[in-house]
């Protein structure tokens, strides 16, 4: 729960610790959240009983990444290297740290409610702050914050500072930024929140859950993030669809999902007029991003480029970048060579098999909400990198790992398996 509010209030305490200068190092912060949770990745591989379709695509994508971080093949500085590999291990280490920490089903609510009080309260601040952008520039100083300490040499809004994902649509409105305080990480942290949180609360007041994700999603659709408002509204229709603990008959089932199909539709007419018609710019370079990204795929197919040739490290540090920059599946591509691409694929496809299984096995609605939400955040491996961020589906990964492990029937026990039958027949 320590290392939840740190990935979703880290860079909003960080910056108004950091209070315009005044705390240079702050920055530490992160190095010891990341440390934290680099160790608690390392003790579940050490001492827990992983699946073996998920150890082994696991072990074998960190052993290639491994391999090209010793190697240096793009010469990068130690900076952009270091920082780059822990990009691309993201979705490994919190899933681990899911999987080693919540054990558990007392322990994996615990934490979904905890994700849910987080949503509610980043969305209320989102409808605040939106109107109030001199908090961000004024009061907390966020400007500076992001260019002492995060390093933000590109990409900044020349008239407040902000980052430009701060704006956008066409006349270049505020986005909601929350309490994560990144409009992007805003919006997919909330639609993974909002699918999850049916499934949480829908045996003891479902249609109350019903309203409370329809909350969320205003609060995705107030972020701006497209990729998150496609992602979550599929999770959500099929989980509505396909789930049989908050509507018993699958006609009704159905007919809800229709409904809300048809509601999400109406709400995104504009924005898929404006994206469609390419009227503004985010839209235009992420097109322009996927064109160079399948026009320089054939030169790295079996090795890749190198760590840091490509993602936002080596961006930021105005280096020279192969392929469009856009996509978690190309940066992996690009830095490692497809066969570790298709190692995380492997990976990515495993846990989502894995879910749908044990949900078959045991109906538990939050293993059917992951299951979604794994298919639904699969749109998003060509068009972002969202699957590699920390603050955006650092949560995702830590649920996937959570759910898998505390669901479980033996839930992987990480003590010594004591013979009943023999213990009950021994005389001591």
């Amino acid at each position: 729960m320590l290392i939840i509010l740190w990935m979703h209030l880290g860079d909003l305490v960080s910056a108004w610790l950091y209070g315009d200068g005044a705390w240079p190092g702050v920055g530490v912060l992160r190095y010891l959240r990341d440390g934290l949770v680099v160790v608690l990745a390392g003790c579940c591989l050490l001492s827990t009983r992983l699946p073996s379709r998920l150890l082994l695509p696991l072990v074998a994508y960190c052993a290639v990444a491994l391999c090209y971080l010793l190697a240096n093949r793009a010469n990068m500085s130690t900076s952009i290297l270091v920082g780059s590999y822990g990009t691309l291990m993201i979705p490994v280490l919190f899933f681990l740290l899911g999987f080693y920490c919540v054990r558990q089903p007392e322990q994996l609510r615990g934490c979904v409610s905890l994700l849910v009080l987080l949503g509610i309260a980043s969305t209320l601040f989102g409808i605040w702050e939106q109107q109030n952008t001199t908090f961000w520039t004024e009061t907390i100083g966020y400007p500076r914050y992001m260019r002492d300490i995060k390093g933000m040499a590109l990409g900044a809004n020349w008239e407040t500072g902000l980052p430009w994902n701060f704006y956008g649509g066409v006349d270049l409105e505020r986005r909601a930024a929350g309490l994560l305080a990144a409009p992007l990480a805003q919006g997919m942290f909330l639609a993974v929140v909002a699918v999850a949180a049916i499934a949480w609360s829908q045996r003891r007041t479902g249609y109350f859950s019903l309203l409370l994700s329809c909350l969320l999603f205003v609060g995705v659709w107030m972020s701006g993030t497209r990729g998150a408002m496609l992602a979550g509204s599929l999770a959500l229709i099929g989980y509505l669809a396909s789930g049989s603990s908050l509507f018993r008959y699958r006609a009704i089932r159905w007919l809800i999902a229709a409904i809300v199909c048809c509601a999400i539709a109406m709400v995104s007419y504009s924005v898929v007029q404006m994206s469609i018609n390419f009227l503004d710019g985010s839209t235009i370079g992420h097109w322009k991003a996927l064109q160079k990204n399948l026009l320089d795929l054939p030169n790295v197919l079996l090795l890749g480029a190198g760590i840091g040739a490509q993602g936002a490290q080596t961006a930021q540090q105005q280096q020279t970048l192969i392929g469009g920059g856009e996509g978690a599946i190309f940066s992996i591509a690009f830095q490692l060579g497809l066969p570790a691409a298709l190692l995380f694929l492997w990976f990515y496809l495993n846990i989502s098999l894995a879910l749908w299984n044990r949900y078959r096995q045991q109906a538990e609605p939050i293993l059917l909400a992951m299951f979604w939400l794994t298919l639904g955040l699969a749109t998003t491996l060509i068009s972002s990198e969202h699957l590699l961020t920390v603050s955006g589906t650092g949560a995702f990964w830590l649920l996937c790992g959570a759910t898998l492990r505390s669901t479980s029937p033996t839930r992987y026990h990480t003590e010594p398996i004591i013979d009943e039958q023999h213990s009950e027949s021994s005389p001591h």
